[in-house]
């Protein structure tokens, strides 16, 4: 039996921009996703294009990360932020130039911030909104919009006006962005409750995607479970997260994530190294935080971790795709005879989720 996958990659980040600061400890997690998941995935997306591979995603930007990404102080302090893991990255080459088991995973980690810098500075002239506008206009991705602030917005159903804002301010945004309305939106958290469509309608949106249980426990059932999107009286359709999909790629204990090959993300050398030597590195005062520069792999639950190996990964992660590949096909054939359309499985992802795993299998490289 024939059927559909689709990859919805959701990006969105809290909105951080403090200029009375020369440098500010959450701007971190910030320039940390465009280094590690934004660019990336641009980067891989263009292979892709260059490699003649017709692909299609969903991907959602939430307001408040356009707007960072937008924003010329937070676009000076990335370049800034990126030039300053360069200078960490050679002094660390030097280090760890007696640990053949750590000196090429440092030279990776610096040719990876020489690479952004560049992508960064040349190929989007710092606004790499424009990359994701060009994949949209090449037909390659649709992007979608979500709540204004990423409220959960089942806690504000006692406020209609502040939904009415949430979805309105969104769509403006949205339009001013990217210079043309948006078809469709991300639920934050998955968050719905009846109702939520009307305003949705409203605003002139054509679909949404929620938890699984949103369409499983509907008022009208639908035979075909999340496997078809649900269409609702107001001509709106919803899509239905599918658990078995995402907990492949998710699940930190039964997904592919946990496997010991794999880059273990919370181990980096802003932790583990002296002080006096990281001190330029982090935050005042004396405040560690993660460089990137990350050595061990996860190995398992235990503190006593393996160097990590990229070429191990590698071969690893091209083992989980067939196996991810093969288990949608396996769903597939179970619906045969059941349905009387094919299925679409719906495999809904936070961006930067891949921006703490794609070291770890070389996704987005």
């Amino acid at each position: 039996m024939k059927g559909e996958l689709g990859f919805i990659l959701h990006a969105h980040l809290p909105f951080v921009r403090h200029p009375e600061y020369e440098r500010f400890l959450e701007e971190n997690w910030f320039f940390e996703a465009i280094s590690e998941t934004y660019l990336p995935f641009l980067r891989m997306c263009r292979r892709l294009k260059q490699d003649g591979i017709s692909f299609r995603l969903t991907v959602s930007i939430s307001p408040t990360l356009a707007a960072m990404l937008s924003d010329e102080l937070l676009q000076e302090r990335y370049i800034s932020h990126v030039e300053q893991l360069i200078e960490l990255g050679r002094k660390e080459i030097n280090r760890t130039r007696k640990q053949p088991e750590f000196q090429p995973l440092a030279q990776m980690y610096t040719e990876l911030f020489e690479r952004n810098l560049q992508d960064f500075t040349e190929v989007y002239h710092r606004n790499i909104l424009w990359g994701f506008k060009n994949l949209e206009k090449e037909g390659f991705i649709e992007i979608i919009t979500t709540a204004a602030t990423h409220a959960f917005l089942p806690l504000y159903q006692s406020y209609p006006e502040a939904l009415e804002a949430q979805v309105q301010t969104a769509v403006l945004d949205y339009s001013r962005k990217f210079g043309k309305k948006p078809k469709g939106f991300w639920l934050p958290e998955f968050g719905y409750y009846t109702g939520i469509e009307e305003i949705l309608r409203r605003n002139n949106l054509e679909y949404f995607f929620t938890a699984a249980h949103g369409i499983l426990f509907a008022s009208e059932k639908t035979p075909y479970g999340v496997y078809a999107p649900l269409t609702l009286p107001n001509g709106m359709h919803a899509f239905g997260r599918d658990y078995p999909t995402s907990d492949a790629v998710w699940s930190s204990e039964r997904g592919y994530p946990s496997d010991g090959d794999y880059r273990e993300f919370y181990r980096d050398i802003g932790f583990d190294q002296d002080l006096d030597y990281i001190r330029p590195y982090i935050h005042e005062p004396d405040i560690r935080v993660c460089t990137g520069f990350k050595y061990y792999a996860v190995t398992g639950r235990t503190d006593q971790k393996r160097p990590y190996v990229p070429e191990n990964a590698e071969r690893k992660v091209l083992e989980h795709a067939e196996n991810f590949i093969y288990n949608r096909e396996k769903q597939l054939k179970k619906f045969e005879g059941l349905m009387d359309r094919p299925p679409y499985i719906i495999a809904p992802f936070d961006i930067e989720l891949f921006g703490h795993w794609w070291f770890e299998g070389i996704l987005w490289l």
